[in-house]
């Protein structure tokens, strides 16, 4: 008797499972296939004890394989699960004891693949009892898949467990793929544990081991987490670069989910057509896969996006509204037929979309019946269910007249919002998962809104901001990844900086590839920023009553306005130490049409080497467009002292300073009524920093200037203006002067940057930084600019400076030409000097302009103490 040459059946063996493993399923089927024809051409009788014992270990392990391979097609189960019977029957004869731990795992495996989840988890658990410890290879795949099942049973921390070990028994095998499809989903697992932090970060690890793994599922893992951070733009790009690659590795289940969630972040970008589509594109695979609870989900889906789409662009009669109720009513008996699937509870998504559609046909009984179908506990469902559920309440019960119990439920959403903005350790995510809020926020304002009380519109529409602003870390984060990636982006810009300004297509095409080289490296930044974890507690938002004592105590004759578009009309609620008074001032359409026309004419008239006649036609547009916004926006209110302005886009960006009616007056502005951060007033000389930046022409003289002006100040010039060392001073110092070229970056705010001697300091890498209630001068370029996030977050520098503990930021809203700057600074530091009062100066050293000035002091209302939840 003699034995076949093993090792090569072993290496065919090996070969079809890293084709497996890799997703190239019919590959690695045919491979699998002809090896079991191969072993099953042996005489068994020609083969020694030993060599009979290794030929059924051998094709027990190939039908394993083979079976797997055919999991893509779920028309292919009942063969597959034939071929597992026919290994079942050779196991007692394989030399190997753990093969029946394999064929077990397999058939959990697949059984999953098919819907039965509870089967599939008996299943693998019952092989794992037949797998020895030391045999990793079986013991990490058996415990991927049956993480995978409970993941499904909504057993979230089981699964992480599973992952967890199966993550140890894949680096004892040092199979760099295994390795990676553990970490990946631990990572899936913070997930639904509400760690999105976390979850990317462990996605990131586990796509440095296995970086050339293409069939899709890290990315459509990574965007199912951007998903829930809200980073809706993110999300779609990563799933269209997943779909792709699922449909080629014959991933049908999982294209499906990816196709669903592309639906999802559409919706959320309101481009409703396309959502519908796909969405109902989700629905026909996962039935066509017999998936019945995600068919059921993506159900619901399209209904959401029906109801999205009638709030949006008018809602139909009320017998249609309750024709659609009925609808989400019948999806609903159907999910709970079916059951739940990562947490998502179809019928309670459905329940919750027909009580929207019951109380637009007026219906608010049976809309309360319905409601009290649904669990008011919705713990470990996805984030947008759980405040779905109470926008939903509220909406209700504002409806319903209940003003107190939708306050009770608009501030229990709050709370959740809260609590997972906590766990955001970057401006960048903090501000994304604004986009949560919207529909709650929006809920809270309009029954406000319908009080017709000023005060209540102003306690809804800050208890919105409030619960995203303020910074996300409080310590910086340790991370020499991040830095050598900031280094190398700078390094590259400030190449691209020498380059000559001409039409030389040469440099034009390097100007443009470093440029592109650079934004590769600032999104992998940005992506490295949304793991870090957050540890800053979230502010209380300033409440009416409190506002209104506040600027009585001050007893100068303060106005607070707070502004807000609603309803297709710029509404302000104007504070003062006699109480609150609601304005509905203009036609939001009109207002934005006039804010664009006058930032045009801001940029010509910036323009220093346009001729005189043109510069003056610019000036006298701009001087007519600011009147008519003034008349518009800001005389109605009859501020006749201090101003507070609190505002979002369109108006944030307005020179509020250069309003005809607020020449010479302290005029401050920010994105919500923040409490101030008044000046320690320790007597002691405040620490000063005056730098310049290469390419400005006056840069040297006036960062000298503003140095001489101050005891306790430090010019840095030419080389010694670099972006460590003023990145340092922000820490340590009490006023930080840059006169440099600055750039706002529309497309990605949080790298505007300040251009210093060895390239660019951007906002991004200023994150994390404490600033000691600093002042700071920004004399640049439009740095004062912000960029409205899809949940009306604004970034940009400025507003990254006030998170981070400025108490002033005064910065320029369009071009400010250098000479002006030169000329304007040195009299704004020598009233800040003598009031050390950021918008006095401010006010006072414009009051004598000959043109508008587009500077800005980006503030807080001072006097109020901060306050923590």
């Amino acid at each position: 008797m003699t034995d076949p040459d093993w090792d090569h059946y072993a290496d065919r063996l090996a070969r079809a499972r890293e084709l497996n493993a890799r997703a190239r399923a019919s590959m690695a089927s045919a491979v699998f296939e002809d090896l079991v024809r191969q072993l099953d051409a042996l005489e068994v009788a020609d083969l020694t004890p030993e060599g009979q014992g290794r030929a059924a270990t051998l094709t027990c392990q190939a039908l394993v394989g083979q079976a797997g391979a055919l999991h893509s097609d779920t028309t292919g189960l009942p063969r597959a699960l034939a071929l597992l019977d026919r290994a079942a029957t050779l196991a007692p004869l394989a030399d190997e004891r753990d093969i029946i731990g394999s064929i077990e795992g397999q058939r959990g495996f697949l059984l999953a693949r098919a819907g039965d989840m509870e089967g599939a988890r008996t299943a693998i658990t019952r092989g794992l009892a037949g797998v020895s410890r030391d045999n990793h290879r079986e013991r990490a795949i058996s415990l991927l898949n049956r993480g995978n099942a409970a993941v499904e049973l909504g057993d979230v921390r089981g699964a992480l467990d599973d992952y967890r070990t199966a993550h140890e028994h894949a680096r004892a095998l040092g199979q760099e793929l295994y390795v990676a499809l553990a970490m990946h989903n631990v990572g899936y697992a913070k997930h639904l544990l509400g760690d999105l932090p976390g979850a990317l970060s462990a996605m990131d690890e586990a796509r440095r081991h296995a970086p050339e793994q293409d069939d899709g599922i890290p990315l459509l893992g990574k965007a199912e987490v951007l998903v829930e951070a809200g980073l809706w733009t993110e999300a779609d790009g990563a799933l269209t670069e997943a779909i792709p690659q699922l449909q080629r590795a014959r991933l049908r289940l999982d294209r499906a989910e990816a196709e669903y969630f592309r639906a999802r972040t559409l919706l959320g970008l309101e481009r409703y057509p396309e959502a519908k589509r796909w969405a109902a594109l989700a629905r026909r695979h996962f039935e066509a896969g017999g998936h019945a609870s995600w068919t059921v989900v993506a159900r619901v889906l399209e209904l959401e996006i029906e109801l999205a789409r009638a709030r949006k662009e008018g809602l139909p009669s009320a017998r249609t509204c309750r024709r659609r109720a009925l609808e989400a009513l019948d999806v609903a008996d159907r999910g709970s037929a079916t059951g739940a699937v990562l947490g998502r509870e179809p019928s309670v998504g459905a329940r919750l979309i027909a009580v929207q559609w019951l109380v637009s046909a007026g219906d608010v009984e049976a809309a309360r019946g319905v409601l009290a179908e649904v669990p008011s506990n919705l713990q470990g469902a996805p984030l947008t269910l759980r405040v779905q559920r109470y926008a939903v309440a509220a909406e209700l019960a504002f409806t319903a007249g209940d003003r107190p119990a939708g306050l009770r439920a608009v501030k229990r959403g709050f709370g959740i919002l809260a609590e997972h903005r906590a766990r955001l350790g970057s401006v960048d995510s903090v501000a994304a998962a604004a986009v949560h809020a919207v529909a709650l926020n929006w809920t809270d304002v309009a029954a406000a809104r319908g009080t017709g009380r000023a005060s209540a519109v102003f306690d809804a529409v800050e208890r919105g901001r409030a619960t995203f602003a303020g910074a996300a870390r409080v310590t910086p984060p340790e991370d020499p990844e991040s830095a050598e990636l900031l280094a190398t982006a700078r390094a590259l810009l400030a190449r691209a900086r020498e380059l000559p300004v001409d039409t030389d297509p040469a440099a034009v095409r390097e100007r443009a590839d470093l440029h592109r080289r650079a934004r590769v490296l600032q999104d992998r930044l940005r992506e490295r920023s949304w793991q870090r974890a957050g540890d800053a507690e979230v502010a209380h938002a300033v409440t009416s009553r409190e506002l209104v004592r506040l600027l009585g105590e001050r007893g100068d004759g303060a106005v607070v306005a707070d502004f807000v578009v609603f309803g297709g009309r710029v509404l302000a609620v104007r504070a003062d130490a006699r109480g609150m008074r609601l304005f509905d001032l203009a036609d939001a359409a009109d207002v934005t049409e006039k804010v664009r026309r006058v930032r045009a004419d801001l940029q010509i008239a910036s323009n220093e080497l346009i001729p005189a006649p043109l510069h003056a036609v610019a000036v006298a547009s701009l001087t007519t467009g600011l009147r008519r916004l003034d008349d518009l926006l800001v005389r109605p209110l009859a501020a006749e002292a201090d101003l507070y302005v609190a505002a979002r886009d369109p108006l944030i960006g307005l020179p509020w300073s250069a309003f005809p009616s607020r020449r010479g007056l302290r005029t401050a502005v920010n994105s919500h009524v923040a409490r101030g951060r008044a000046s320690d007033g320790d007597g002691r000389e405040p620490r000063v920093l005056a730098v310049a930046g290469p390419g400005v022409v006056h840069a040297d003289r006036e960062a000298l200037a503003v140095a001489d002006g101050w005891q306790q100040a430090t010019a840095l010039t030419g080389a010694d203006a670099s972006t460590d060392s003023v990145r340092r001073a922000f820490e340590d110092h009490d006023v930080v002067h840059l006169a440099a070229h600055g750039r706002h970056d529309a497309d990605n705010p949080l790298f505007a940057c300040i251009e210093l001697a060895d390239g660019p300091l951007f906002a991004h890498e200023l994150d994390g930084l404490h600033l000691p209630q600093s002042v700071v001068v920004l004399s640049a370029c439009e740095v004062g600019g912000v960029t409205p996030g899809l949940g009306g977050e604004v970034l940009g520098l400025t507003s990254v400076l006030l998170r981070l503990g400025a108490r002033a930021v005064i910065a320029s809203v369009a071009p400010l030409p250098d000479v002006v700057a030169a000329d304007l600074m040195p009299r704004l530091h020598a009233e800040l000097r003598a009031s050390d009062d950021p918008e006095g100066a401010l006010a006072l050293a414009l009051a004598d302009a000959d043109e508008p000035v587009p500077l800005v002091c980006f503030s807080s209302v001072a006097g109020l103490a901060a306050v923590s939840a």
